[in-house]
């Protein structure tokens, strides 16, 4: 007898927030990098949500609103393929 694994759906919500939380912390510990230490690492992550000039409070909102709507943009996709894979794989592997 074969024994088929249930696997439960994703959240997309949980995704969503989780991921948008998670971006915004980058956002924010790579901002204040380029705010506080001379080198230019942390420039290519904040220069890639907003366009402007580094000492700007646009550039907060910018990267605070982009991080969550990127965050939200990954979870939809993931969640939707992840959940469409596992229901495919369900109806595989049952019996008959």
């Amino acid at each position: 007898m074969a024994i088929a694994q249930a696997h439960t759906r994703l959240s997309i919500s949980g995704l969503g927030w989780g991921f948008s939380a998670a971006l915004v912390a980058l956002f924010v510990l790579c901002m204040l990098s380029a705010l506080f230490m001379p080198m230019r690492a942390a420039h290519g992550w904040v220069t890639l949500l907003s366009d402007a000039p580094i000492h700007s409070t646009r550039i907060w909102a910018e990267g605070l609103i982009w991080s969550v709507v990127v965050g939200w943009l990954i979870a939809l996709v993931l969640g939707t393929v992840y959940n469409w894979i596992v229901a495919r794989r369900a109806v595989a592997s049952l019996p008959g």
